[in-house]
């Protein structure tokens, strides 16, 4: 393998060098035995890797594949080597994902629980969209995901943590708004007037829009998306402006909105809440401070 990563060094020098002169002095090494190296490297392909004839020196299309076929293969094997040290030392700090959203409300919280039982642990934070955090749950970049159900693939496992109701400011665009009504009323589902509002959604990447996506296929139904933000908070706030509709989680909710630009409504519990959960991956063992941060939370949240 050191081979072929001191090949990708040599291939890359000449190639931003723009010559086999350069990269020798860049490299610290002679010209002959550079020219060799490659030269050995293209006689084991079959094919060349470098084209001489041009100015600057460049690769053939057959070295440009190999040339990334090189970066991928190294790049895989360093995550090998990253998946193995994880085993090998099983008790090292550990990484917990979790979105905009929930870490603004719940993250501090979290923490300091965590360090009160903890204190010579260390935990870093990944703050990033559900969906990019579920892929690097999937390719064990981070050991934990604190996250909103719904969970797709297989090979990820949970406990659950809290639930919180949802609720749906709407403006005058609505049918159902009702001018200075204070009062949050229960949502009639079985009404569809409402879905012809205009409405605020977030972006495809967010957890909490996958679960609004997942009612509103289960219920048939099918709305009118007037703009995308890429935060519930955004979208909260500007409904609270009566500039559109938008479906928030019970930690965004105020109790003295403005009544003449909006009205809010609760979601039937029974049809539609926000399941919160620490997910992680069913194989190989779990990281002795990923089970403690697990357990801590599942406390903090009993």
């Amino acid at each position: 393998m050191n081979d072929k990563l001191q090949l990708l060094n040599y291939l890359k020098t000449i190639i931003s060098t723009g010559s086999i002169t350069s990269a020798a002095q860049k490299l610290y090494i002679s010209q002959p035995y550079l020219s060799r190296y490659v030269h050995h490297a293209e006689i084991e392909l079959g094919l060349p890797i470098l084209n001489r004839d041009t100015r600057p020196i460049s690769l053939t299309i057959a070295g440009a594949k190999y040339l990334q076929g090189l970066e991928d293969i190294l790049s895989g094997y360093d995550a090998l080597v990253s998946e193995v040290n994880r085993y090998a030392r099983p008790d090292k700090p550990i990484t917990v994902g979790i979105n905009q959203s929930l870490a603004s409300r719940s993250l501090p919280m979290m923490l300091s629980n965590f360090y009160d039982s903890n204190p010579d642990e260390k935990v870093f934070v990944e703050e990033s969209p559900s969906h990019d955090l579920e892929n690097a749950l999937l390719d064990r970049k981070i050991d934990l995901h604190v996250r909103m159900l719904p969970i797709f693939p297989s090979n990820i496992t949970y406990d659950s943590l809290f639930e919180m109701p949802i609720y749906l400011i709407v403006n005058k665009s609505c049918p159902f708004f009702l001018p200075y009504c204070t009062e949050i009323l229960p949502l009639n589902i079985s009404n569809t007037e409402w879905i012809n509002s205009d409405f605020i959604f977030l972006h495809s990447g967010s957890g909490f829009m996958r679960l609004i996506d997942s009612f509103l296929a289960a219920q048939k139904l099918k709305i009118n998306k007037s703009f995308q933000v890429r935060y519930i908070e955004t979208a909260a706030n500007l409904a609270y402006q009566g500039l559109g509709c938008t479906f928030i989680p019970k930690s965004y909710l105020q109790d003295n909105f403005d009544a003449g630009l909006c009205n809010v409504f609760q979601l039937p519990p029974e049809i539609l809440t926000i399941k919160v959960v620490l997910s992680y991956l069913t194989d190989g063992p779990l990281n002795p401070i990923a089970a403690n941060f697990i357990d801590a939370t599942k406390q903090l949240y009993a």
